[in-house]
């Protein structure tokens, strides 16, 4: 991808959108494949490329991806893992929102299928990364860990 977007303010911690349009760049690999109808891989992985997002003379880089494991037990149980990293150090104290690009966490899940479109969802994660103090003015970056364990329902009709 190869598109223009506005630029970001540092006076708002990067929340704001300025008066410049700015250059960027993605490209990315997306593969996916199956062993024998019942376990399911799946990986993408992302490089960007903002020139002066937020400063104007400076070229922003980073990358993000993921993969991930789904294991059809049968029609009623899915158990997954998922590894999510993204690294945006350009953005390192910058004080903005985008500090909080950088990820490293593990997601493990179950779901259980009571009917087609009805299904409980058991999920853990585990957040890789370390709290970090606050610099700057605003709450930007990864502050706290982020682990969680999550229960819940999905319905989608």
């Amino acid at each position: 991808l190869t598109a223009r977007q506005s630029n970001a303010t540092l006076a708002s911690g990067g929340t704001e959108e300025g008066n410049r349009e700015t250059e960027k760049r993605v490209a990315g690999l997306d593969l996916s494949g199956d062993f024998g109808g019942k376990v399911f891989w799946f990986a993408q992985g992302l490089w960007n490329q903002w020139d002066g997002f937020l400063d104007p003379g400076k070229e922003y880089n980073w990358f993000g991806g993921f993969a991930g494991i789904d294991y059809v037990r049968d029609e009623r149980w899915v158990f997954s893992t998922l590894y999510n990293y993204a690294d945006g150090d350009d953005f390192d104290d910058t004080d903005t929102v985008y500090e909080g690009i950088d990820l490293n966490s593990l997601t493990l899940g179950a779901s259980y299928y009571f009917m087609r479109n009805v299904k409980g969802v058991v999920e853990a994660n585990y957040d890789f990364l370390d709290e970090e103090e606050q610099t700057g003015t605003f709450h930007t970056g990864h502050l706290t860990r982020e682990h969680y364990l999550l229960v819940g329902f999905d319905a989608a009709f």
